[in-house]
Protein backbone atom coordinates (compact mmCIF):
# COMPACT_ATOMS: atom_id res chain seq x y z
CA UNK A 1 0.00 0.00 0.00
CA UNK A 2 1.49 3.67 -1.18
CA UNK A 3 0.31 6.26 1.71
CA UNK A 4 -0.43 9.21 -0.36
CA UNK A 5 -0.65 13.00 1.50
CA UNK A 6 -2.42 15.67 -0.89
CA UNK A 7 -1.54 19.09 -0.56
CA UNK A 8 -3.97 20.93 -2.56
CA UNK A 9 -6.19 24.25 -1.74
CA UNK A 10 -9.09 24.16 -4.32
CA UNK A 11 -11.96 21.40 -3.44
CA UNK A 12 -12.45 20.66 -7.04
CA UNK A 13 -9.32 19.26 -7.43
CA UNK A 14 -9.14 17.56 -4.39
CA UNK A 15 -12.27 15.81 -4.56
CA UNK A 16 -11.09 14.93 -8.46
CA UNK A 17 -7.90 13.44 -7.43
CA UNK A 18 -9.04 11.24 -4.56
CA UNK A 19 -11.42 9.97 -6.95
CA UNK A 20 -9.02 9.18 -9.34
CA UNK A 21 -6.62 7.01 -6.53
CA UNK A 22 -9.57 5.52 -5.23
CA UNK A 23 -9.41 3.18 -8.99
CA UNK A 24 -6.14 1.42 -7.64
CA UNK A 25 -6.05 -0.81 -4.75
CA UNK A 26 -2.76 -0.32 -3.95
CA UNK A 27 -2.57 3.81 -3.28
CA UNK A 28 -4.11 5.06 -0.01
CA UNK A 29 -4.86 8.76 0.38
CA UNK A 30 -3.89 8.71 4.19
CA UNK A 31 -4.21 12.66 4.50
CA UNK A 32 -5.48 16.19 2.23
CA UNK A 33 -4.32 19.78 3.70
CA UNK A 34 -5.50 22.68 2.72
CA UNK A 35 -2.58 24.92 3.00
CA UNK A 36 1.38 24.69 3.47
CA UNK A 37 0.69 24.98 7.71
CA UNK A 38 -1.63 22.06 7.77
CA UNK A 39 0.45 19.91 5.46
CA UNK A 40 3.92 20.16 7.20
CA UNK A 41 1.64 19.11 10.27
CA UNK A 42 -0.06 16.24 8.91
CA UNK A 43 3.36 14.82 6.88
CA UNK A 44 4.67 15.07 10.57
CA UNK A 45 2.30 12.90 11.88
CA UNK A 46 1.39 10.72 9.10
CA UNK A 47 4.96 9.72 7.31
CA UNK A 48 3.55 9.66 3.68
CA UNK A 49 5.36 7.71 1.12
CA UNK A 50 4.43 10.21 -1.81
CA UNK A 51 3.18 13.72 -1.57
CA UNK A 52 0.98 15.27 -4.25
CA UNK A 53 1.58 19.03 -3.85
CA UNK A 54 -0.40 22.11 -5.57
CA UNK A 55 2.48 24.41 -6.79
CA UNK A 56 0.26 27.03 -6.46
CA UNK A 57 -1.05 26.59 -2.93
CA UNK A 58 -2.72 29.78 -1.83
CA UNK A 59 -4.46 29.25 1.02
CA UNK A 60 -2.94 29.44 4.76
CA UNK A 61 -1.57 32.25 7.02
CA UNK A 62 1.95 31.68 6.09
CA UNK A 63 1.15 31.78 2.55
CA UNK A 64 3.19 29.24 1.33
CA UNK A 65 3.56 27.96 -2.15
CA UNK A 66 3.93 24.38 -3.09
CA UNK A 67 7.97 24.80 -3.02
CA UNK A 68 8.36 26.19 -0.32
CA UNK A 69 6.39 23.25 1.24
CA UNK A 70 8.39 21.07 -0.71
CA UNK A 71 11.64 22.79 0.61
CA UNK A 72 10.35 22.97 4.22
CA UNK A 73 10.04 18.70 3.59
CA UNK A 74 12.89 17.89 2.11
CA UNK A 75 15.00 20.40 4.73
CA UNK A 76 13.39 17.86 7.46
CA UNK A 77 14.96 15.09 5.27
CA UNK A 78 12.19 13.71 3.05
CA UNK A 79 13.47 12.97 -0.38
CA UNK A 80 12.80 15.39 -3.41
CA UNK A 81 11.89 12.48 -5.76
CA UNK A 82 8.85 11.62 -3.38
CA UNK A 83 7.33 14.56 -3.80
CA UNK A 84 5.35 15.25 -6.96
CA UNK A 85 4.44 18.95 -7.78
CA UNK A 86 0.86 19.16 -9.50
CA UNK A 87 0.67 22.45 -11.74
CA UNK A 88 -1.89 24.04 -13.85
CA UNK A 89 0.86 26.00 -15.23
CA UNK A 90 3.37 25.32 -17.37
CA UNK A 91 5.79 22.97 -15.77
CA UNK A 92 8.70 24.70 -18.08
CA UNK A 93 7.98 27.73 -15.25
CA UNK A 94 8.86 25.89 -12.44
CA UNK A 95 12.97 26.57 -11.13
CA UNK A 96 15.19 24.16 -11.40
CA UNK A 97 14.64 21.20 -8.99
CA UNK A 98 14.61 17.40 -9.03
CA UNK A 99 10.83 17.04 -8.11
CA UNK A 100 8.78 15.35 -10.21
CA UNK A 101 6.05 17.55 -12.16
CA UNK A 102 2.58 16.48 -13.58
CA UNK A 103 0.51 18.83 -15.23
CA UNK A 104 -2.93 19.65 -14.05
CA UNK A 105 -4.51 19.14 -17.71
CA UNK A 106 -2.92 15.79 -17.81
CA UNK A 107 -3.52 15.01 -14.61
CA UNK A 108 -5.93 11.45 -15.40
CA UNK A 109 -2.98 10.17 -17.75
CA UNK A 110 -0.23 11.13 -16.28
CA UNK A 111 -0.95 10.85 -12.50
CA UNK A 112 -1.19 7.53 -11.03
CA UNK A 113 2.71 6.16 -13.65
CA UNK A 114 4.20 9.15 -11.48
CA UNK A 115 3.35 7.99 -8.15
CA UNK A 116 4.10 4.39 -9.76
CA UNK A 117 7.59 5.69 -10.46
CA UNK A 118 8.53 7.42 -7.55
CA UNK A 119 7.37 4.68 -5.29
CA UNK A 120 10.12 2.18 -6.97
Amino acid sequence: MINILLVEDEPLWQQGIQALLQTHENLYLAGIAEDGDYALELFGTLKPDIVLMDWNLKAGKSRMDGLDVAKAMTDQGYPTGRIILVTGSDPALLPAHTHVVVSKPKIASHLIEAIMNVAI
